[in-house]
């Protein structure tokens, strides 16, 4: 008989206690719990002895009969999980096919930015041309204006020309572009 119950001896700290004790109890329980059967010789003590093991059975019994009656709740979240199982692997699918998406708008939007910058440049660049031009062009004019005002000695008018001539851009007035445009006065 000492073998049977000494086979079915768990720990104390396996088993969740129903009843709040202190750690006193629960450690007289261990004690003699831990003890060899086989040294137990006082009647008392195999008793107590007997009355732990009986109360422990009935601690991992209620346990097991907790965990039993959970079985078909788990049963079923497992089943409901495979269930879902198809759907899940059709969400990975289809997120893994808009992140190629995303990725390539990513890039492509990339590109696009570049070609609007370059284009803000050249637009830029452009503006600055057509200005440069206009200058050039004003230049060209006063120039013209002054030559026409001097030959008709009139000399207030090719003083305005001159004073306008003289608000333009220095690089532009020591430019190539104003050197073949505009019309020396030697010629």
């Amino acid at each position: 008989m000492p073998s049977a119950i000494s086979s079915s001896t768990t720990t104390n700290n396996d088993i969740q206690p129903e009843t709040h004790k202190n750690e006193q109890e629960y450690d007289n329980e261990s004690s003699l719990l831990a003890r060899d059967f086989e040294t137990l010789t006082n009647i008392d003590d195999i008793r107590e002895c007997l009355r732990l093991l009986d109360e422990e059975e009935t601690r991992i019994d209620a346990s097991l009969d907790q965990m039993l009656s959970q079985e078909s709740e788990l049963l079923e979240a497992l089943g409901t999980l495979d269930v879902l199982r198809p759907q899940l692997r059709n969400l990975k699918l289809d997120s893994s096919q808009m992140m190629n998406t995303i990725t390539k708008t990513s890039r492509l939007a990339e590109g696009i930015s570049d070609k609007v910058r370059q284009l803000d440049q050249e637009q830029s660049r452009a503006k600055e041309s057509i200005h440069y031009v206009e200058d050039v062009q004003e230049l060209k004019r006063c120039i013209a204006g002054i030559q026409e005002a001097m030959r008709h000695k009139d000399y207030d008018a090719a003083a305005n020309l001159l004073q306008s001539a003289s608000k333009i851009d220095s690089a532009i007035l020591n430019g190539s572009l104003a050197e073949f445009t505009v019309v020396s006065c030697s010629s």
